[in-house]
């Protein structure tokens, strides 16, 4: 990541004006019941609406993102609510999380396709992705306005080919919660790195 994209994300955080939705994602809310508890991925963690749930529900969870005033922000709501999170500072272009493997990776509308090779050998043999990423589409909807920046049809399931996929879906997605309505074209996949149990 540019320097100054590390610095615009920064602004975006520590200025408090960033409030992107603070659930967290209903793929990973519908899947991680099913999912064995264990260490747990959150790339990048912004502030903390998936590594908080999954820590909620029992994961030991490595929280990464590049800005440090988001992770000081997930440490804070953590804290608030007696969980323990490990935040991590990094750019994942230069360097990786310490300590893979992970027995679950979860990743939402974080577009580097250079490190989805890198991402893929950080889960553990058997262990689960949960992917979500914006896609491309020619529908008026919310998300990224550089078409770079979404995925093409069918092409976060062919990222994954080498590895089971459990769930995977395309299309326009309506969300209300908390009063909030969002309208956004999606690719979401779940994939296990080897034989899920069934």
């Amino acid at each position: 990541m540019s320097d100054k994209e590390k610095s615009d994300w920064e602004e975006k955080y520590s200025s408090g004006g960033y409030n992107p939705r603070p659930w967290p994602s209903d793929l990973l809310e519908q899947w991680l019941p099913r999912m064995p508890k264990g260490r747990a991925l959150d790339v990048p963690s912004g502030l903390g609406r998936n590594a908080l749930y999954m820590a909620e529900n029992g994961f030991e969870v490595d929280a990464v993102d590049i800005s440090g005033s988001a992770l000081k922000i997930v440490s804070e709501k953590a804290r608030e609510r007696g969980l323990k999170i490990r935040t991590l500072e990094v750019d994942l272009d230069q360097g990786s999380p310490p300590e893979p493997p992970y027995q679950l990776l979860v990743s939402c509308f974080y577009m580097n396709r250079n490190i989805i090779p890198r991402m893929k050998e950080w889960v553990a043999d058997d262990g689960f992705v949960v992917f979500e990423q914006h896609m491309a589409t020619p529908l008026d909807v919310q998300g990224p306005q550089i078409p770079q920046w979404r995925m093409e049809p069918n092409e976060l399931l062919r990222l994954f080919a080498d590895f089971r996929v459990v769930h995977y879906e395309e299309g326009v997605f309506k969300h209300e919660r908390d009063g909030v309505e969002r309208t956004n074209a999606l690719a979401r996949l779940v994939a296990c790195k080897g034989e899920p149990g069934y």
